[in-house]
């Protein structure tokens, strides 16, 4: 599950793709100033070119990651706040929801967004505690961990070792916690997946670009997507980083999965209560 990551450094600072490499963050200063100057429409878009189907996977993940209102849930990679907004309704007051980015733009917006929903009353906090973490979270010692969820939204694929990060994600986890992640994976041969594929990495980079006159962003997002694993590559990634698999539902013939899993320990370690097969995930 190691993708090695491909890059090269411009004599004037600017990393720039050598002809026919994939860059991938393994210099995180990259990835951050990508996001932190495309942070203000960095959604807008999301929601514009996926045609509003950004909000429904989002919600998706948020119910079944089963969060109960006195969780302390970790938004890993949270950019600018769309998920932890679908996720916010289900935690009280004496819940907590700690958002966590690269990039301090990101966190400024979704501190912005996440704002309007919570508004405290007389004398009390109406809603969780909401805490925002700026840092390399598979680099830096951060101080994130005994979550009870951990939610991880289009995250994997930007990192060079699949596995590894996977790890740090079930390190932020109490024993029993679990996992929701949301990502682009390669799609079925067949279906929705040819026309979905051909709009999601050539159509809508181009929009996006033109959109929000960022096309550097938009054509990164696009290649490192098409490099990613297919589903089946993912929930092996996810049961092998010590998770059982509790849920896993493709959309779009396999180009956008989301998978729901169990940190576990002990003898539990593999056990998976899902097997994924050509017609779908079957029980076992």
């Amino acid at each position: 599950m190691d993708r090695k990551a491909r890059y090269s450094l411009h004599p004037t600072g600017d990393h720039l793709p050598r002809h026919g490499a994939i860059r991938t963050p393994a210099d995180p200063a990259y990835l951050r100033d990508l996001f932190n100057h495309s942070a203000r429409y960095y959604d807008s878009v999301n929601r514009l070119t996926s045609l509003g189907q950004v909000v429904l996977w989002r919600k998706e993940v948020a119910r079944v990651a089963h969060v109960r209102p006195d969780d302390r849930v970790l938004d890993a990679f949270c950019g600018p706040g769309g998920l932890a907004e679908q996720v916010l309704p289900h935690l009280g007051a004496a819940g907590e929801l700690v958002l966590a980015d690269l990039s301090p733009v990101m966190l400024h917006e979704a501190r912005i967004r996440l704002s309007r929903r919570v508004k405290p009353g007389i004398g009390r906090r109406d809603g969780p505690r909401l805490d925002f973490v700026a840092g390399d979270l598979l680099r830096e010692e951060l101080g994130l961990r005994d979550f009870d969820t951990v939610l991880f939204g289009w995250g994997l694929r930007y990192v060079p070792d699949v596995g590894a990060a996977l790890g740090r994600m079930r390190g932020f986890l109490k024993p029993g916690g679990r996992m929701a992640l949301l990502e682009f994976t390669k799609p079925r041969p067949r279906g929705w997946a040819a026309p979905a594929q051909f709009y999601f990495r050539r159509i809508l980079p181009a929009i996006g670009s033109w959109l929000a006159r960022d096309r550097e962003l938009h054509e990164y997002m696009s290649a490192s997507a098409a490099e990613f694993l297919s589903a089946p590559e993912l929930v092996e990634a996810v049961a092998e980083a010590g998770f059982v698999i509790d849920s896993c539902h493709s959309h779009l013939g396999g180009l956008v999965t989301i998978v729901a899993a169990v940190r576990t320990d002990g003898k539990f370690a593999g056990r998976r209560l899902l097997q994924l097969t050509p017609d779908g995930p079957v029980r076992v």
